[in-house]
């Protein structure tokens, strides 16, 4: 075995062992032509644990032996991908405008490695482009990457929804892999959307109403107008059970999964014959999820029910928000 298969190897067992074995058998073990009865058999045979490191130093034996160099090298290159594709990441939204191209959505899919390699060649001519596709669900993942003799450059990953005019990239400061994967795509240029997060469908939700199950889902936010309700253990007159549904409804019954929001904003000093200027404040927050940190706030009395925190989040469009209050 050559050593570049052995790197191979190497790499393909690191990659099986990083998914979990229910997400092996959907994305990974039909790559191999192997059914899951006889490979966890083989595991059983081996007296190993059944957990992902034993089924890939079983399958690793077994494709060391039954594959090629190359084959063992395209089936890495495409695993690395759906691990990309199925493992938490920050994706950064960009909006494609300009299109270029009226043709199926089914002849771009198919074209697209080979337009993002041609744009590169152009501009990267002593490195050779490497593209990676995978359709995984509604969702096209890219890999694009420079590599040459010496070296490889980092790679660019790409999630797009087929046929619609945005993105979501690993990194946008890769400018000339993005460029070629926005022409690959059959758009002229792009705009950095400010939009980031580990959920690839509230990110396209936020970015686009339109993916929303109701995308008409209170376009106004209600009016507040606290009144007791009846509860499992009688009539709250605190309005607690009041505050806690009208947030709800405000939010939505599924909101868009967010980790965290800057605001800037700019208030008047509480006491202007002191000072009459107004003060710069810029608010960081970072949380597994905003609307249910936002929900716990209101219930806990620590924010009103009518806070702006809650108006921002409903017509949120960026994690970086520049606010002004409409009474100021």
């Amino acid at each position: 075995m050559q050593a570049v298969s052995k790197n191979k190897l190497s790499e393909l067992q690191t990659i099986i062992t990083r998914m979990p074995l229910e997400v092996f058998c959907v994305t990974a073990l039909p790559e191999f032509g192997v059914r899951w009865r006889e490979l966890s058999k083989a595991v059983r045979n081996a007296r190993l644990p059944m957990q992902p490191a034993s089924v890939a130093r079983v399958l690793c034996r077994h494709v060391s032996k039954a594959l090629t160099a190359d084959e063992i090298e395209d089936i890495v290159a495409r695993l690395r991908l759906k691990l990309v594709a199925t493992q938490p990441r920050t994706w950064h939204v960009i909006r494609l405008s300009e299109k270029t191209t009226e043709e199926p959505v089914t002849l771009t899919m198919r074209a697209v490695p080979g337009r993002i390699t041609q744009a590169l060649r152009k501009s990267k001519k002593t490195m050779r482009p490497e593209v990676q596709t995978v359709l995984l669900g509604d969702m096209l993942y890219l890999s694009i990457q420079l590599v040459s003799e010496h070296k490889s450059g980092s790679a660019l990953y790409v999630a797009t929804p087929p046929g619609e005019p945005v993105a979501l990239v690993s990194s946008v400061n890769m400018v000339g892999l993005i460029k070629a994967t926005v022409e690959g795509l059959g758009y002229k240029s792009y705009e950095i959307a400010d939009l980031h997060g580990r959920d690839i469908p509230s990110l396209l939700r936020i970015n686009d109403r339109a993916w929303n199950t109701n995308a008409d889902h209170l376009a106004e936010i209600p009016e507040y107008a606290p009144t007791p309700i009846i509860t499992e253990t009688g009539i709250d007159y605190t309005y607690k059970a009041y505050d806690e549904n009208y947030v709800e409804n405000i939010l939505g019954p599924n909101p868009p999964k967010i980790t965290d929001l800057t605001i800037k904003t700019s208030k008047s000093f509480f006491d202007r014959s002191r000072l009459d200027k107004n003060i710069n404040i810029t608010i960081n927050i970072k949380t597994e999820d905003l609307a249910k940190s936002l929900k716990s706030w209101v219930s806990k009395g620590a924010i009103a029910p009518t806070s702006d925190l809650i108006k921002i989040f409903h017509q949120i469009k960026s994690n970086k928000i520049s606010y002004t209050r409409e009474d100021d």
